[in-house]
């Protein structure tokens, strides 16, 4: 029952790169690198920002 737990942790891992669900986490983790002690933006406002970014920058977009 473990190791199918493990798969499916792996499998939910992989999509959530697949569909750019894990760039909150990714953002945290530089940002807690890059800038300690400063609040980072919250999840909300990460995503706000990085939709005006892809609407400033479509040639990142195949749609």
């Amino acid at each position: 029952m473990a190791g199918l737990r493990e798969r499916l942790g792996q499998a939910k891992r992989f999509v959530d790169g697949v569909l750019g669900a894990d760039k909150y986490q990714h953002y945290l983790e530089h940002h807690a690198r890059t800038h300690p002690g400063q609040t980072p933006m919250t999840e909300r406002a990460f995503w706000r920002d990085y939709s005006d970014w892809q609407d400033k920058h479509p040639q990142g977009r195949c749609c």
